[in-house]
């Protein structure tokens, strides 16, 4: 066996075994929310797009991500545990999401995975992505403050599309972005030095670029919606 594997067998497990009941609660929450989504997704007007959007439900698991990670000793051991917390939401999340769109649908468990299978495979590899800018969120100066603004960047295409589809349906979608967004600003700033400028910027450059890939990614995945 490798010795530097041998040397992080210990590590690893240390790990698993002080977040395991942290994953399963945010495993839990991850498929209530992932039910709440679809049902939501069932109901006409403004909140069906709600049910429908992404940027919201997926800043839930970033949040979970930052709370967990907070005050872990080392940046590998922050981006193990931010990685498996968000994972354990993002996977729990879709399985329910989708789970209950085969039920009510009544359509068929090979329809349903037609379905899943884009987006469980993309949340493998953005769940270390999400991880580790999760983790390094807590860290001081313009590193820290550019990951914090990475999760309120993505949410602009999404956000500024719902507004498109009328001020009510905008209104469902910006919300609890914006409060999701604020809980994170906080948390940041009860923990260090938060450079506004900084964040602005990065929000906005950030945000241009998810806004001119947007229609692509749209595309890619319109057959969730």
């Amino acid at each position: 066996m490798n010795p530097t594997f041998r040397k992080q067998v210990p590590e690893m497990t240390a790990i698993l075994h002080s977040s395991a009941h942290r994953w399963v609660y945010v495993s839990l929450t991850g498929a209530i929310l992932g039910i709440l989504a679809q049902f939501l997704r069932q109901v006409p007007g403004a909140l069906m797009y709600l049910g429908a959007s992404t940027a919201p439900w997926v800043m839930v698991g970033f949040l979970f991500a930052v709370s967990a990670s907070r005050g872990v000793p080392t940046p590998r051991k922050a981006i193990l545990v931010a990685t498996g917390t968000i994972a354990a939401y993002l996977l729990a999340w879709l399985v329910s999401y989708h789970l209950l769109f085969v039920l009510r649908e009544s359509v068929s468990l090979a329809a349903g995975w037609r379905q899943a299978a884009p987006w469980i495979v993309a949340a493998v590899p953005a769940s270390p992505i999400l991880g580790t800018i999760a983790a390094l969120s807590h860290k001081r100066g313009i590193l820290g403050d550019v990951c914090l603004a990475v999760p309120i960047a993505w949410s602009l295409p999404e956000s500024l599309k719902s507004l498109t589809e009328g001020w009510l349906v905008g209104t469902a979608v910006i919300t609890p972005v914006a409060l999701f967004a604020a809980m994170l600003i906080h948390m940041a700033i009860n923990e260090r030095r938060v450079r506004a400028i900084t964040l602005l910027a990065t929000v906005v450059t950030l945000g241009a670029l998810g806004i001119a890939l947007f229609p692509v990614v749209w595309y890619l995945f319109l057959g969730r919606f």
